[in-house]
This record gives structure tokens, sequence and C-alpha cells, in this order.
């Protein structure tokens, strides 16, 4: 039997999460008097208060297995508090919380909050606020339809008062008090602070008197060093601010040729901060900070990286300026694909972001959105939303500047490409899109990887004309914008590359790819997803100019970046290697690499038909080497079809299938088949 790690666990609808949160707050928070303790014996729990609390998403922000996560802490819990309201009876989540304690057998250990709707075992109705498995038996872990006994119930929807009220009655629940006995206690709790609050207020009066004399003699001295601090800080801040907009929003019109003279300036800067400011920490960390979000914007990870971990190290910094610092730091580690880093890096800023009497509102939608961008890429993509929806609720404020806004809408629309929602990205760029040009025009970089984005959406939906005039028309104005060697060129490149190889034109395609290979190995690690993309790419276009063992090369090294981190691009990969072994006469290699490929790509890409079709292509040309022509056919009249029906015979996949079919059915002596094949290669 598990231990009891928990007193209570809080069950919840993610639209009730403000209430949660509060009521996981007023517990652990809360001490009890002096006359008080709670019946349980675990020794490791502390005297005076309840003990921890679980609320599903500060416990296991980062579990790789949240279902396992919280049946365990079910399992480990006292009690379960369910917070009521008519999300959460339409919660299959919450239900199925309900459900499992229940069928621990501790279904008179559940009480419940209601903070919307109307409580009632009733009919079923919109408004109800119980969820199923509150109103009805469980039996043998389904819930029944007879009606359970109905739980002690708090309730909230009064105001502040009701709150006060409501505390107390979950906790009496908890401690198994009668809630007019722990009233009492806290009556005389309450009387006792007031009686030592008055005898201090007459120690502090005599104290003050005494101190006065003092306090008014230093606060002349104090008032002018302040006005020296805020001098400087407003200087540095001003300073750093104009250096920021300077370097990160590029005019267009201006010529890239002095981008040499803004980089040898940039690094001097970087070097005279180190010298010149050695003895102002403060305000060093802020210039240092600065510098790095230039380079950053230049897309320069290296230095950008030493210059803000430099600026974060810095003691006594404002917490916000620290959260700042973080979070930048966190988007180089997400653009170097080192996305559990990052997501560190996110949590900390969140962390002091959250820390401050008064949130900021931007800094704390931008630490949710980082958060979700590393749950993303992770493929915690329920995970990722949350954070998102948070972050959006954040920057509809009036108060929060609308590019936090635009940010937020853009990685919901990158995690539901992520996530295979197509359609619904593409409202959420164009949504960024319209937000981004709206602040800053249509040339700025934000607005072009909007655009890029929205041209990957149409290429992944089949529109490859579409995709081609979009990353076209971003070519030129990343290179002017950007400067020609950013990583974000690089991506331009590579797209622009992919649409080349798709046609079968190599020898045009290479020159892209062999740029933005060098501009992505000069910038990122090796497992970077971009790297992966461009030396597959790469790789195939070496193998259609017959460059067989440059080829083998690439395909090696981006298979292996891809083991390293599950990387959606694994099984397309062994099945282009497969082909190159088989065509090389290595079959057996070539197969095995296709056993090993084939359930990764039906797992990985369920909606696209083809891609699973191709792997049984390229294993029909392998056993044709191989003589096996039985099995060969086989495969070759169920794939051929759904291949062509996605790539017409002049494209990279749709003619090399034909060419396999022509070498099976030479051999079989099946001429008509041949003949029927050969004519349509030769169609333009």
């Amino acid at each position: 039997m598990l231990p009891k790690r928990y007193t209570a666990f809080i069950s919840y609808s993610h639209a009730d999460h403000v209430a949660a949160r509060w009521l996981h707050r007023a517990l652990e928070t809360y001490r009890f008097p002096r006359d008080v303790r709670p019946s349980s014996t675990d020794e490791n729990r502390p005297v005076d208060r309840l003990g921890p609390i679980f609320l599903d998403r500060e416990e296991f922000s980062s579990s790789s297995d949240l279902a396992a996560s919280v049946r365990l802490a079910l399992h480990s819990s006292d009690w379960l508090i369910v917070v009521c309201s008519p999300n959460a009876a339409k919660s299959r989540w919450v239900n199925e919380e309900v459900r499992t304690f229940k069928e621990l057998g501790r279904a008179d250990r559940i009480l419940c909050l209601v903070v919307d709707g109307e409580p009632g075992f009733g009919a079923i109705d919109e408004a109800n606020c119980f969820p199923p498995a509150i109103r009805f038996e469980v039996t043998a872990g389904i819930v029944t339809n007879r009606s359970a006994a109905e739980p002690l119930a708090a309730d909230i929807r009064g105001g502040k008062a009701a709150r006060r009220d409501a505390k107390l009655r979950i906790i009496a629940g908890l401690l198994q008090l009668p809630l007019d006995e722990l009233r009492r206690r806290e009556q005389g709790r309450r009387q006792q602070r007031l009686a030592l609050l008055s005898t201090a207020a007459v120690i502090g009066s005599v104290l003050f008197a005494g101190l006065a004399l003092f306090a008014w003699n230093a606060r002349n001295e104090a008032e002018r060093q302040r006005k020296i601090a805020v001098q400087k800080s407003t200087t540095a801040e001003r300073t750093a601010a104009f250096m920021v907009s300077l370097f990160e929003v590029s005019d267009p019109s201006e010529a890239r040729g002095n981008t040499i003279t803004a980089r040898e300036i940039l690094d001097r800067g970087a070097r005279q901060v180190k010298v010149e400011l050695r003895d102002e920490p403060l305000v060093r960390s802020e210039f240092s900070a600065a510098l790095g979000r230039v380079y950053y914007g230049l897309g320069l990870y290296g230095p950008a990286s030493d210059l803000l971990i430099e600026a974060r190290s810095v003691p006594n910094q404002d917490p916000r300026a620290v959260a700042a610092e973080s979070l930048t730091l966190g988007d180089i580690n997400w653009a170097r694909g080192d996305y559990v880093q990052a997501e560190r890096l996110y949590q900390d800023a969140d962390r002091r972001v959250r820390s401050e009497r008064t949130i900021d509102p931007a800094l704390h939608a931008r630490a949710l959105v980082g958060l979700g961008d590393a749950a993303s890429m992770q493929q915690h993509y329920a995970e990722a939303s949350h954070f998102f929806a948070d972050a959006l609720q954040i920057a509809d404020a009036p108060t929060v500047d609308l590019a936090v806004k635009a940010r937020v809408l853009e990685s919901l629309g990158s995690t539901n490409v992520d996530s295979g929602h197509l359609d619904l990205a593409n409202d959420w760029y164009k949504k960024a899109l319209e937000l981004r040009t709206r602040i800053s025009g249509d040339t700025h970089p934000r607005v072009l990887d909007t655009l890029n984005n929205l041209g990957a959406i149409a290429y992944l939906k089949g529109d490859s004309k579409t995709a081609g005039i979009y990353w076209s028309r971003l070519m030129n104005v990343d290179r002017r914008v950007r400067g020609p060697h950013h990583p974000e060129v690089a991506v331009t490149l590579n797209n622009l590359g992919l649409l080349k190889l798709e046609q079968r034109q190599f020898a045009a395609a290479m020159p892209m790819l062999s740029e933005a290979w060098a501009i992505q190995a000069a910038q990122r690690n090796g497992n970077q997803d971009d790297l992966i993309f461009v030396l597959n790419n790469l790789a195939r276009a070496k193998f259609g100019l017959g460059d067989i063992e440059g080829a083998r090369s690439h395909f090696v090294q981006a298979l292996n970046a891809t083991l390293a981190t599950n990387h959606r691009l694994r099984a397309p990969i062994l099945t282009d290697l497969a082909n190159l072994e088989c065509r090389k006469g290595h079959f057996d290699a070539g197969l095995k690499r296709l056993v090993e490929g084939r359930p990764i790509m039906a797992q990985r890409y369920p909606d696209d038909p083809w891609r699973v079709a191709h792997v049984d292509n390229v294993r029909a040309g392998c056993l044709t080497g191989l003589k096996r022509y039985a099995e060969a056919k086989a495969l070759m009249s169920s794939s051929l079809p759904i291949i062509l029906k996605k790539w017409p015979p002049n494209t990279l996949y749709g003619h090399d299938a034909l060419e396999r079919a022509v070498r099976l059915y030479t051999r079989t002596g099946d001429t008509a088949r041949v003949d029927a094949y050969r004519e349509q290669l030769q169609e333009k």
C-alpha cells in the first residue's frame, strides 16, 4: 500500500485554475490554532499545518507520464477536493479523478468547493456543477445510475466573505472537526494576535521616538544616493533600449554593406563593457544583457549566450531584469535546439516574475509562451496549449503591448502545426500576421517569420505553388533585413531547395542547400531541428546528382541527430538510406532499415498514407534486387497508386516509384507494364 504523501488532492477544470490555485495556497499556508492538531499520525507532516496539497500542474509540470503521475498522487492522498462548476461537470479528467478516488474506497473522503453553477443531485442541466462521479455511486470502476450521498460542500460564489467561510469549512472537513468548533478557536487566536499587536505598537512607539532623530539625519543622504542611483539606472536603461531597437528592427531601405561595421562596433562595445564598467556591476549587467539581445537579434547565438550568462550571474539585480535575461537566454537555447535547458530557463523566469508583489504581465506572458514552446517541441501538446491559453488571457489585457499578443498567436500557430492541426494553425498565423503588420509594417522580422510559416502550411497541405510564392518573396527581404548569414535566411534557402528537389532539379537545389547548411552549422548545434532538415535535403540532392558517398555521409549524420531528439524525420531518413543501400546492392542492409522505419512512419504520419506506401515501394525495389519478384510485385501493386495519387510522375517520389516499377517488370518480362510506366515517365 502506498504511503500517504498528500493531505489532499485538488481536482479541477483548467477553466477554474484561478480558484484552484487560491484554494491550494489557502490550505498550504494555513496554520492551526495552538490547541488544534490534525488526526493524521504521519511523522513527515508538519505539526502546525495541513501538509502538502497536490495541485497537478504545480507538482508534475515536467512529468513525461502525466496520467500515471496523477494516478499515483490520488493513491497517495488522504482526501479529494473537487472544484465544482459547469466546466468541471463536463470535464472528462475531473470525472475520471473522482471515479478513481472512489474506486480506492474513499468515497466518504471527498469534499467539494462550488465556484460556479448550481449544486444539485437532480436532473442534469447546463448549470449543474457536480461531475457525474460525484452525483452517482461508483461500483467496480463504473459510474452507476444510483444516486450517491451528497458530499460536504463549501461555496465561494458570494465573494470575499464567502471565501473565508469556505476555507474554514474545507479545513474543518480535512481535520474532521465541527465547523463551529474551528471558528471558535480561530476567534481565540485572532484575539491573541490583537493583544500582541497592541503590545508591539506601544514598544514600537518608544523605539520610533528614539530613532526619529537618527532617521532624519540619514534621510537626506539616502535621498541623495537614491537620486544618483535612479539617474544611473535610467541612463543605462535608455541606452540599452536604444541599442536593442537600433539592431533588432532593421530598415529594409538601408544597404546591408554597413553590417560589417555594425558587427565590429558591437564586438568592441562588448569588450569595453567589461573594462569600463567593471566597478559598476549592475550597470554592466544591463549593458551585457542588452548587447546579448542584439547579438541574438542578429542570429549570433554564441556571443549572445555568453553575454547573457554573464549578465545573469551578477548579484542583487532587480528580479524583473534577471527574469528578462532568463527569457532571452531561454530563447537562444530554444533556437539552438536545447529544449530541456530552454524549459529550465523559462521556468526560472516564470518563478521570478510571480515572486514580485506586482507581476509584470508582459514578462509573465513571455515566460508562459516560452514554457509552451518548449513543451510543444518535446511533443507535450496538451501542456503547451494550457500555457498558451494562460498567456493569451494575460496578453488580452489593454495594458499589455500588442507585440506580446502577436507572439502568443504565433506560438499557437506553431504548436498546431506540430500537432497536425494545419487549418487551425493557418488561422492563428493569419491573426498574428495582421497584428504584426499593424504594429511594425510588412518587413519586420517577425512578419517574415509568419509569412514563412504560412508558406510551410501551404506546403504541408500539398500546395507547393503557394508555398513557393511565399518563400521566394521572403528570400530577398530576408537577406536585406537580417543579413546574408542569419539562421532564418538558411530556413528560407532550405525551403526553396526542397521545392527544387521535389521537381528533381538537383543541380538548382544544391547551391541553396549548401549555403543553408553552412549558415546553420556555424550557429547551431548538431541536433537542432533545422540542421536535420537541411542535412536530409542536401543528402537527397547529392544522391540525385550521383554523389552516393556524400549522400550517405549526410544521411547518417542526420539520422544520428534524429535519435537524440526523437525527430519526425527519423523514418523518412531511414527509408532514404535504405533506398541508397539497395541502389548500391546492399539489399539486406537496406531491408533492415525498412523494417525499423516502417512502424515509426505509420505512427508519426497517420494522415499521410503515401509515406508508408513509399516505404513499401522502396522495399519492392530492394526485393527486386534479391529476385524475390512475387513479394516485390505485391508491394508494388499496393504502393504505386497511392504514391502517384500524391506525387505526379515528374516529381521526385513519383519518378523514383515508376523507375522501380520499370526495373521490376523488365526483369519479370511484363512488357505491357514496362511500356505503360515508361510512357508516364516521359510525360511532362
